[in-house]
C-alpha cells in the first residue's frame, strides 16, 4: 500500500510568513505573505518625492524628499560626532556624507556616487558595530540612509 503524504501533518517554519497549501486566486492583485513595502515616486530628481507603505519615510513623516535625506545626512553626523571611532575614520565618513549631500544638490547627481557612498559607509559601520556599541544606533541610521537614496536615486 503506497503512503499518502497528505495525511501525515508537516512542521513548517515561515519565520512569520504566510503558508498556502494550495492556489491563491488574487483575482489579479498581489499576494502578501508577510511583508509588503511599496513605494511610489513622483516628479523629477529636483523635486523627488517618495511615499512608502510602512518604510523609508522619515519617522512621523509620510514624505522622503530630497531635502529630508539631506537633513537625515546632517542628523547622521551629528550622530557620528559622538560615535566611539578614531578621528581619521570619523573624518572619513563625514567626507563620504559631504559627498553624497553634494551630489544630492547637483541639477544632476551622480547617482551611482550617491549609493556607493552610502552603502560603503552603511558596510563599514556593520562590520564595525558588532565590538564597537556606540554604533549600533549609527548602523542603523546608515541602513535607513541606503534605503532612502535606493529609492530617492535610482
Amino acid at each position: 500500500m503506497a503512503s499518502d503524504d497528505r495525511q501525515r501533518p508537516q512542521r513548517l517554519n515561515t519565520g512569520g510568513g504566510a503558508y498556502v497549501g494550495g492556489n491563491v486566486d488574487t483575482a489579479g492583485g498581489d499576494f502578501v505573505g508577510k511583508d509588503s513595502v511599496k513605494s511610489v515616486v513622483h516628479g523629477s530628481v529636483e523635486r523627488l518625492s517618495v511615499g512608502a507603505a510602512g518604510a523609508g519615510a522619515a519617522e512621523g513623516s509620510d514624505d522622503l524628499s530630497v531635502a529630508g535625506f539631506q537633513q537625515a545626512l546632517a542628523d547622521f553626523v551629528d550622530q557620528l560626532q559622538h560615535a566611539e571611532l578614531s578621528p581619521g575614520l570619523k573624518q572619513s565618513v563625514i567626507e563620504d556624507v559631504e559627498t553624497v549631500t553634494s551630489q544630492t544638490q547637483e541639477d544632476e547627481p551622480d547617482t551611482d556616487l550617491i549609493i556607493h557612498k552610502v552603502d560603503s559607509i552603511g558596510q563599514l559601520l556593520g562590520r564595525m558595530a558588532g565590538t564597537v556599541t556606540s554604533l549600533t544606533g549609527l548602523t542603523e541610521g546608515a541602513r535607513q540612509l541606503i534605503d532612502w537614496a535606493a529609492q530617492l536615486f535610482r
